[in-house]
């Protein structure tokens, strides 16, 4: 993932958008979800979501039929929407729980890069988020609402460092597709209450969480010893898209987080690059368990 380029065509990205009718928020599972919600955040009575998903990476139609499918089963309402550029504070305010399940990058020019380029396939990328937007993510959580962060989101915090304080980590890396165990190590949290150690076929990330120990909950582990080996990528340590030699980051990883944050509650789980993954048994029980958890309805 090489370096990217600060976004310079918002504004035409944003015209372009508009014309587009695949980008509108869309209301989800259940049927009841087409009633408007109230300022209050809720519709008919039940707090509604909003999901911002899709990337370069992950259709938004194979993780809007998942979300679906977890709503419907919780009788919730849930609107999806693509248009990363219209978050905002406005755009949250009606709704009681924030979905993200994209990245940070997105590529106006396309993915075709010069025949002698050398900076990987990441050549072309931008970043979209701002930190005004990261900042309306945190008030959202901080007044007391609810943020589920789902699989590659976790790199959205490179291009924010708003975002990342609220989210509570950061996303590495991650190797291709392979089989490991995602192991509960916190069964107590109301998120793993039930859920047992699972066996997944899925991307395994790797992150950083910044905050309390306590408050992680799963590990993720190659039972075949298979480690995995990367050039960092941390805010931290030198800017967005830091380089340098690659490290060994072995076989276990930090698999997903809880923690409360001002008023509000936050939760990352790092599988679901499938619907497959996505719909493992007990990964499912975890989704519900989390935004049970995060609207405050446990």
């Amino acid at each position: 993932m090489g370096n990217a380029n600060r976004i310079s065509r918002r504004h035409l990205l944003r015209n372009a958008a508009a014309i587009a009718a695949a980008g509108a928020v869309v209301s989800g599972a259940p049927p009841a979800s087409q009633a408007p919600a109230s300022s209050s955040g809720k519709s008919n009575g039940r707090p509604r979501t909003l999901a911002l998903i899709g990337d370069y990476a992950h259709n938004c139609d194979a993780i809007r039929v998942s979300l679906d499918r977890l709503f419907k089963e919780l009788d919730l309402p849930i609107d999806c929407t693509t248009n990363y550029y219209d978050l905002s504070k406005s755009l949250l305010e009606p709704y009681q729980l924030f979905v993200c399940f994209r990245d940070n990058y997105i590529f106006p020019n396309g993915r075709n890069l010069p025949a002698n380029s050398s900076q990987g396939a990441f050549a072309a990328a931008e970043y979209w988020i701002t930190e005004e937007q990261g900042q309306a993510v945190k008030d959202f959580v901080t007044s007391g609402k609810g943020f589920y962060s789902l699989h590659s989101n976790a790199f959205l915090s490179r291009s924010s460092k708003n975002y990342r304080d609220v989210q509570g980590g950061v996303g590495l890396n991650h190797p291709p597709l392979r089989p490991f165990k995602v192991r509960i190590v916190n069964k107590e949290h109301p998120v793993t209450k039930g859920v047992e150690d699972f066996m997944v076929t899925d991307e395994q990330h790797y992150t950083i969480y910044d905050k309390d120990p306590k408050n992680i909950l799963l590990h993720s582990e190659n039972l075949d010893g298979l480690t995995f080996e990367a050039v960092l990528r941390d805010p931290k340590e030198g800017g967005p898209e830091a380089s340098g030699p690659p490290q060994n980051l072995g076989a276990i990883s930090i698999s997903g987080w809880a923690h409360e944050f001002g008023k509000g509650r936050v939760v990352f789980t790092a599988m679901g690059h499938t619907i497959h993954a996505m719909w493992q048994p007990e990964y499912l029980k975890m989704q519900k368990n989390a935004v049970r958890w995060l609207l405050k309805l446990t």
